[in-house]
């Protein structure tokens, strides 16, 4: 004698359990996220003062402690001597590669004393300054090419675009003497920046608001989190478990009423 049993009904309780489930889990994170609103709401002074401090201090750092960068920009073209019989005009990929692989060794060579106290010199800098010379200046190249790009930082413009035409200059004559290249030709000249490089002000100040901002949203939860008195019956209701039945108001203290009385 064979039983069959219907699995139907019971795949059905197992769908609506889960059913069930699943509406009870968004009511519950409809309700967390509605709560944290609340809490947000709440401790909305704390936000909004912190967000204030932080753009304030990221201000203050901006404007008034570091000091403006200013860059003067040198392009330079650099090629090799050609035998005969080869295109001049041509740059092969293996020419490309050699000068990617000297680009290290120009920048070596830009800040070596062999050119910056000929900078110096030149300029009639003092010996503080003339020490400090190397570090101002960097170089790179442009993508695939053979321009190379001289860069000189200081807190002065003019100063920074002097040095960096005049570092062009003497390193043009010494990488063709000690490295043994072709020519060089100074492209574009430095001109006098009008405009920092660094700091880049309104991204310091929205840091400093984003920071704020974050900084109020931690401290309303910290607060929230450290704060254990009752006052709602929802708190009654989540530290004891049970569910209220009524509450006792609160009255006033009336003296007319006690007059009254008497």
């Amino acid at each position: 004698m064979t039983v069959q049993i219907d699995k139907q009904p019971l795949y059905s309780y197992h769908v609506c359990k889960l059913f069930h489930w699943r509406i009870y889990t968004l009511e519950s994170e409809t309700i967390d996220l509605l709560q944290m609103m609340r809490l947000l709401k709440k401790r909305l002074w704390a936000i909004i003062l912190l967000a204030v401090l932080g753009i304030s201090l990221s201000g203050i750092y901006t404007f008034f402690i570091v000091d403006e960068t200013y860059n003067a920009d040198v392009l330079l073209y650099i090629w090799q001597e050609r035998t005969v019989g080869e295109d001049p005009q041509m740059i092969s990929s293996a020419d490309l590669a050699v000068f990617s692989q000297l680009v290290s060794d120009y920048q070596v060579l830009a800040q070596s004393r062999l050119v910056t106290q000929r900078v110096a010199d030149e300029l009639d800098l003092d010996p503080v300054t003339a020490s400090r010379l190397g570090n101002k200046v960097s170089v790179g190249t442009k993508s695939s090419t053979r321009h190379l790009t001289i860069t000189v930082s200081d807190t002065d413009p003019v100063f920074a675009s002097t040095v960096a035409n005049k570092v062009s200059e003497v390193f043009s004559q010494v990488v063709v003497e000690k490295m043994g290249a072709g020519n060089v030709n100074i492209i574009d000249p430095a001109i006098t920046p009008t405009r920092p490089a660094f700091p880049n002000k309104q991204l310091n100040l929205a840091i400093g608001l984003v920071l704020g901002l974050m900084l109020g949203v931690g401290l309303a939860f910290l607060i929230e989190f450290l704060d254990t008195t009752v006052k709602t019956p929802d708190d009654v209701e989540s530290i004891t478990g049970f569910t209220m039945l009524g509450a006792i108001p609160e009255f006033e203290h009336d003296p007319l009423l006690d007059e009254g009385r008497h």
